[in-house]
């Protein structure tokens, strides 16, 4: 990594950030987290060295948070408000000298992926490859990580709204090459676009891969988009209408063919990484405790 390198990484307190800037924190990388919640920032900096404030809902914030940054982590919401949010973004850190953004997307081709939320990734990206500062892409597929919520799989049913294949990747993984990717700068990835898919499997291949890791059986019941879309608009529900009718498009254009190429493997993470991406199975082994406990045994 280059001496002069500081990296500002968005979305710390999700998953992905969280996990992104770990790994830059055991790569003693020189990074900073952003939040929008300053009772957290003295929390933030003590887990890992250093934080600022940034609200992506006001532009006013970002001239301070990105002062003397060279490399940006940019993760978004599922609203609406992600397109305002990141064009404000990335126009910010042009002004201010930034050199790269690392854009966390989704598994987007230029002609198929039709869904709302993928349609939105691929707006900003647009904007992102005409701005002038060097960009990186990263498009995961479905996340491992996803099994690991009570509705996935309860007493050990897995409930996928499609009966086709889905493409699968390892948090760990993506978030590991992340890091890799901010550290090793825009010499080496700029004007790339990579790829995180590492294991094509239909809903029983999914409980096969489950039941193997863990011992315990696992079984599918196949669920559709309109069960989707009628979950996520109860009231009081946390999604906004919008991402609901892009996961409701998303589930049935992959049942019906249009987002077909989603269940399919196209994986960079050796090519960043240097090792083979895990498979679901070697993944569930990692995390099969949690698995078993939110299974019920």
């Amino acid at each position: 990594m280059n001496g002069s390198s500081n990296v500002l990484v968005l979305g710390v307190t999700g998953q992905v950030g969280k996990l992104v800037a770990t790994n830059l924190k055991n790569r003693e990388a020189k990074f900073s987290v952003g939040s929008r919640r300053k009772a957290n920032l003295r929390e933030l900096a003590d887990q890992f060295g250093a934080s600022r404030f940034i609200d992506l809902d006001d532009p006013r914030t970002f001239e301070e948070a990105l002062k003397n940054v060279t490399g940006v982590f940019l993760i978004t919401g599922y609203t609406v408000d992600m397109l305002v949010q990141s064009k404000s973004l990335i126009d910010a850190a042009k002004r201010n000298g930034v050199n790269h953004i690392v854009h966390l997307g989704a598994f987007t081709t230029d002609q198929d992926s039709y869904a709302t939320v993928f349609a939105w990734h691929q707006m900003i990206e647009a904007y992102l490859r005409s701005s002038g500062v060097a960009w990186t892409n990263l498009h995961p597929n479905m996340f491992m990580q996803n099994l690991l919520t009570h509705t996935s799989i309860r007493g050990g049913q897995y409930k996928p709204y499609t009966s086709k294949a889905l493409g699968f990747t390892a948090l760990e993984d993506l978030a590991e090459a992340a890091a890799v990717v901010l550290m090793e700068g825009p010499e080496k990835h700029s004007g790339k676009d990579y790829f995180f898919s590492a294991d094509a499997l239909t809903p029983q291949q999914v409980t096969e891969s489950l039941t193997a890791a863990t011992g315990r059986k696992f079984t599918a019941a196949v669920l559709d988009a309109e069960t989707f879309l009628n979950e996520t608009t109860q009231p009081g529900s946390m999604f906004e209408p919008a991402y609901s009718k892009g996961g409701f498009e998303f589930f049935r254009y992959v049942e019906d063919g249009r987002m077909a190429y989603v269940g399919t493997v196209r994986d960079d993470t050796k090519k960043i990484l240097g090792r083979e991406p895990l498979l679901l199975k070697e993944w569930a082994q990692l995390h099969a405790d949690e698995l078993l406990e939110i299974a019920g045994g």
